[in-house]
């Protein structure tokens, strides 16, 4: 099986960093880490993005692997890729890797969007390679053709309108956020956390729900955001913090904003950190509010991603009703309890509205992103109307 994948790092000076290596020689890929250096990190873009990219490079060059493609002496001879491999490899490019089993790669897809970034990195990619290698050649008149072999893969692309359709089942519904936070209630029969962590963990959910903030804006916490006299909770961005071990670093993607906190979830939030956090060995070495529990050199660090999606899937797997359950989906139910909150208030325009949920939610004024996580609300009062006029419609028959 071929061995080439992302190698995450820190360097000295706090800033995350990935390259493309072969797993069984250790050695970066040449042009691979070219491209991620010149193109990637000189456009300042994430780690997040970064190490994306690299995965989707890496993707490449396992195609490559399997069918004994030597892609640079064939871009060399001006020898690009068939009509077959390029359809074999939008098809190598749908396969979920995560889920799939071996011998069922075809059975299990990735989304739409996931496919179309891979296409498109992919497609990129080969563009620059290209290009490199010709630079180098006397084949410097041969763009045209290049044009076209990248024109042939961008043809490919699915079409990434899924930011418009009208999924509503994002958000937990009355009887799922029952379900959860009895569960969840430490001290609860059902609670399938071992009891040193049930505070820990019930308060990761209520702030998700309280908030509706991102998995990277909550491992990112500090204690020293929260400030108890005014009741209130700073979301602040930390890129490249030298002062977090974590080697993937949970970033906050939104604008920096200050929440207010009710009274009671203020008090959770002291209990934890007073009767709880406290206890953890080494805790007391760093301030960010979660930390792991799990005796071992990492016990007192902050809770890394994969303990996080850990404690989820744990979760999600307690509940016939939490069945599909993501941290995600809390941001979702936040912003439609948000919607019925402001239609119970009343006199609120739009634009406030809007101006509002862009602050809570950390996007930029103007930001169309609440359009997204504004359609079950969308959907019911779009139901509702219809449901009126048509009442009214058949009731002016009926007098007629």
């Amino acid at each position: 099986m071929c061995s080439i994948c992302v190698d995450s790092f820190m360097f000295e000076n706090g800033e995350r960093y990935c390259h493309v290596v072969d797993k069984e020689t250790g050695e970066p890929l040449f042009y691979p880490n070219l491209y991620i250096t010149t193109q990637v990190r000189n456009r300042s873009e994430s780690i997040s993005t970064m190490k994306v990219i690299a995965g989707n490079i890496s993707l490449l060059y396992r195609f490559f692997d399997n069918k004994n493609i030597e892609i640079d002496e064939r871009i060399q001879k001006m020898i690009f890729l068939t009509p077959n491999e390029i359809d074999d490899l939008i098809e190598y490019t749908s396969i979920n890797f995560k889920k799939a089993k071996p011998n069922s790669f075809k059975d299990i897809a990735v989304k739409i969007p996931t496919r179309y970034f891979r296409v498109t990195t992919i497609a990129n990619y080969l563009e620059w390679l290209c290009k490199i290698h010709l630079s180098l050649s006397s084949q410097k008149d041969k763009i045209k053709e290049i044009q076209v072999f990248i024109k042939n893969i961008k043809r490919k692309q699915p079409r990434n309108n899924s930011k418009y359709n009208m999924n509503i089942e994002k958000s937990l519904d009355e009887n799922q956020l029952d379900s959860l936070f009895n569960m969840l209630a430490p001290g609860s029969n059902s609670n399938p956390f071992s009891i040193n962590v049930q505070k820990r963990n019930n308060l990761i959910f209520l702030l998700l729900h309280s908030f509706g903030i991102r998995v990277g804006e909550l491992l990112n916490l500090r204690i020293s955001d929260i400030n108890f006299s005014e009741s209130t909770i700073s979301i602040r961005r930390r890129p490249n913090d030298r002062s977090d071990p974590r080697v993937y670093q949970p970033l906050v993607k939104t604008c920096e904003r200050k929440l207010s906190v009710d009274t009671t979830l203020m008090l959770e939030i002291s209990d934890y950190i007073l009767n709880d956090r406290r206890k953890i060995k080494n805790a007391k070495n760093n301030d960010f509010l979660f930390v792991t529990y799990k005796e071992g050199r990492t016990q007192g660090q902050p809770l890394s991603f994969s303990s996080y999606h850990k404690i989820v899937s744990v979760v999600r797997q307690s509940s016939s009703l939490l069945d599909g359950l993501t941290g995600h989906k809390l941001r979702h139910t936040w912003n439609y309890e948000f919607s019925k909150a402001i239609d119970e208030i009343g006199g609120i325009s739009d634009e406030k509205e809007q101006q509002i949920r862009s602050y809570l939610m950390g996007w930029r004024p103007g930001s169309d992103t609440s359009l997204i996580y504004n359609r079950r609300h969308i959907v019911e009062i779009s139901k509702k109307t219809s449901i009126d006029l048509q009442k009214t419609l058949f009731k002016g028959m009926c007098n007629e």
